[in-house]
C-alpha cells in the first residue's frame, strides 16, 4: 500500500519490533490502543527480544495480575518490582549493545525507564512514554512527512489496518548494520532498540526505505 494513503491501529508495545516503527512512518495517521482489553495471552505488550552474542534474548516485564480479567483494560495494569526486573533488563541491554556505536549516546536517554521507580506505575503510561522517546529518536514523524503524498488531501476516509492482534508483516524491510553480527547473517524481528544503537539517526533512511 502506497506510504501515507491510510491509517493504522496498533497495540500497546514494550520496545516493540523494528515493523512496529516502518508501519507508524508508513501510516498517515497511527493510533496506539492503550485501552485495550486485558489479554494474558498477548505477551508483547510487555515483552521484547533483543540479541546477544549468544543469540535471542526475550526480556519481559513482570506485572500484577489483576483479580479479575472481566473488565480490565491493559491500561488497568501495574507494573510490579518482582525481581527488580528493571536491574535485569538494563543489564541485558549492556550487554548486548554496549559495543554498538550509538548505545553510549543514548543511554541516558533509556536511563529513567529503568529504575525502580516504575514499579507500581501504570504498565501503559510507561510504555506510552517509551513509545514516544523511540519514535522521536527513530525519526519517525520525520519520515511520515517525507513519505506523505504530494497531492492534497481530498477528505476520503483513509483506509484502515488494524493491527492490535494481528502481526505485522513489511513488504520490504531493509537489512542494517549490526555491530555484533559484524557482515555475517542479518537478525530480523528484533526491538527497534536494535537499530537505534547501531544505527542511531540513520535509522531513519532504514525506515524511509521500508514498505509496510
Amino acid at each position: 500500500m502506497r506510504p501515507g494513503t491510510f491509517s493504522i491501529l496498533l497495540p500497546p508495545a514494550y520496545l516493540p519490533p523494528v515493523a512496529y516503527y516502518v508501519a507508524k512512518a508508513c501510516a498517515r495517521e497511527a493510533t496506539v490502543c492503550y485501552d485495550m482489553p486485558f489479554n494474558k495471552r498477548l505477551k508483547s505488550v510487555h515483552r521484547t527480544t533483543i540479541s546477544d552474542a549468544n543469540g535471542i534474548i526475550s526480556l519481559t516485564i513482570p506485572i500484577q495480575k489483576p483479580a479479575t480479567t472481566a473488565g480490565t483494560l491493559w491500561s488497568d495494569i501495574l507494573i510490579s518490582d518482582h525481581n527488580r526486573w528493571w536491574d535485569i533488563h538494563l543489564t541485558a541491554l549492556k550487554s548486548a549493545y554496549g559495543r554498538t556505536p550509538f548505545f553510549e549516546y543514548y543511554l541516558n536517554d533509556i536511563l529513567p525507564f529503568y529504575s525502580p521507580d516504575v514499579a507500581g506505575q501504570p504498565l501503559t503510561r510507561y510504555l506510552s512514554r517509551y513509545d514516544a522517546l523511540l519514535t522521536r529518536l527513530l525519526g519517525v514523524d520525520i519520515v511520515r512527512r517525507q513519505l506523505a503524498p504530494k497531492s492534497p488531501d481530498t477528505g476520503r476516509t483513509l483506509p484502515l489496518l488494524d493491527y492490535r492482534r494481528t502481526p505485522i508483516e513489511p513488504e520490504q524491510t531493509v537489512p542494517y548494520y549490526q555491530q555484533r553480527t559484524a557482515g555475517a547473517t542479518f537478525t530480523d524481528h528484533l526491538s527497534a532498540a536494535d537499530l537505534l544503537f547501531n544505527m542511531g539517526p540513520e535509522s531513519m533512511l532504514i525506515l524511509a526505505h521500508s514498505r509496510l
